[in-house]
């Protein structure tokens, strides 16, 4: 199959529905806040229990864990063995950047340093003011999770593994001071959305089955974590997560790019 041939015909896309429960999860805790007018409480609340839980270095270093390029980098050691996990969360990124930037910058809802005292805060890294809602780690943290979860043929045991991995990065957020609980209860619903549609589209369209497929996935990620090497992501405590993702891209491109998963099918 060619890497440019386009899509199989229309066919209605076999999702295990189950697999939406973290949406319906999400979807009914930020219900709750909202209608119990908890947001700034359970921020508060959380802030100041992530102080006493660990030092700053650790909350920096998770919440780079959902850094766009660092999720990129993550799914790097996936290439050899299950490059549709890559191939999906590339074709789930365009859905998740429309919904993101769009909510954002309809919403534009002050973050908690803009609305609150200081003093009040705990912050780890930038201060951030603008463009709360929804929460893009958050949803970053899921699409990677979502798409580890649904390609995966034992979906459940990796759900064990990716879902508290997503919700701690999601929950990092509060931690470092920059975002609202139901900012990462949006972000977090929405990834998961968009993971699964890039699942779908993916078993759709199978590039990533032959080599010249998965030698564009392994470049697209080791540029991704080549770049993240020299991202700015303004929180010093946090370099030692981004430097060590950006050497799990790198090596796990380098491996993939040497022994393509068709390649050693093909052998």
């Amino acid at each position: 199959m060619s890497l440019f041939a386009p899509p199989a015909a229309f066919a209605p896309p076999k999702i295990d529905w189950r697999l939406l429960l973290p949406v319906l999860v999400c979807a009914a805790a930020a219900t709750g806040v909202v209608a119990s007018r908890a947001n700034e409480a359970l921020f508060l609340a959380a802030n100041a229990m992530a102080a006493t839980l660990l030092p700053d270095t650790a909350w920096a270093g998770i919440t780079n864990l959902g850094s766009a390029l660092g999720a990129l980098c993550l799914l790097a050691p996936t290439l050899a063995r299950w490059p549709r996990c890559a191939a999906s969360a590339l074709l789930a990124t365009p859905f998740a950047s429309l919904f993101i930037h769009v909510i954002k910058y309809l919403a534009n809802v002050p973050r908690p340093a803009a609305g609150l005292a200081g003093e009040s805060i705990h912050i780890i890294g930038d201060t951030l003011r603008f463009y709360a809602f929804p929460s893009g780690h958050s949803m970053t943290a899921f699409v990677l999770a979502g798409v580890l979860v649904l390609c995966a043929k034992r979906s459940w045991s990796w759900a064990w593994l990716a879902l508290p991995v997503a919700a701690l990065v999601a929950f990092s957020r509060l931690a470092v001071g920059a975002h609202w609980p139901l900012d990462l209860l949006v972000g977090a619903a929405g990834g998961w959305a968009t993971a699964a549609i890039g699942c779908a589209w993916a078993e759709r369209w199978r590039f990533w089955e032959n080599v010249r497929g998965q030698r564009v996935l392994t470049a697209i990620i080791g540029v991704g974590a080549l770049v993240f090497c020299f991202e700015d992501l303004k929180n010093p405590d946090g370099y030692w997560m981004q430097y060590t993702l950006c050497a799990i891209g790198i090596a796990g491109a380098l491996y993939a790019g040497w022994r393509p998963a068709a390649a050693r099918a093909a052998a």
